[in-house]
């Protein structure tokens, strides 16, 4: 009895439309859906910061604050941005934050312990600060929604592409 290889017919052209569709997320398409997919992570945090502006208590022993403080909150300083490493072969993003508020706001999310203060008003001990989280809570709460926007958009890409491929093999 004889053995019948079967073949798939149209094989060539299935692998040329696999490689197309590989070739649709070049860098900036993908850096492009990234950034769009990590904004409500970026809006979260800047809602849940705005929240630890000042507020009444907020230095005790101090005077209290009379306006606003002008610039530098932590809120005026959330960005989601590329992290580049070395070689171009992982894309690692961040929602990180810049300017002074870089400098405050693992101060401000894990808060501090006591510490002397030496350049303030002469130096004085500084009882710390507790935490005030609001960075991880914006995670918990949108990173489901981060990955379902990624994903979505992603999926409408791939798809319009590969319509339209199938449409000029037809």
């Amino acid at each position: 009895m004889a053995i019948r290889r079967r073949t798939l017919a149209g094989d060539v052209a299935l692998r040329n439309n696999l490689k197309k569709l590989g070739k649709i997320y070049d860098g900036k398409t993908l850096d492009i859906d990234i950034e769009h997919a990590l904004e409500p992570l970026a809006k979260q945090t800047e809602t849940n910061a705005v929240k630890l502006r000042d507020f009444v208590g907020k230095y005790p022993g101090f005077p209290q604050p009379q306006t606003p403080r002008k610039g530098g909150h932590l809120d005026e300083g959330v960005v989601s941005k590329r992290v580049y490493a070395k070689g171009n072969t992982v894309r690692t993003w961040w929602v990180s934050f810049r300017k002074r508020a870089r400098k405050l706001a693992h101060l401000v999310e894990f808060g501090t312990a006591p510490h002397f203060q030496p350049n303030f008003r002469g130096g004085f001990s500084h009882p710390g600060a507790r935490p005030r989280p609001f960075f991880r809570s914006a995670f918990r709460s949108k990173k489901d929604e981060v990955m379902d926007r990624f994903t979505r958009r992603a999926a409408t890409r791939l798809s319009s592409v590969a319509i339209r491929m199938r449409s000029r093999t037809r």
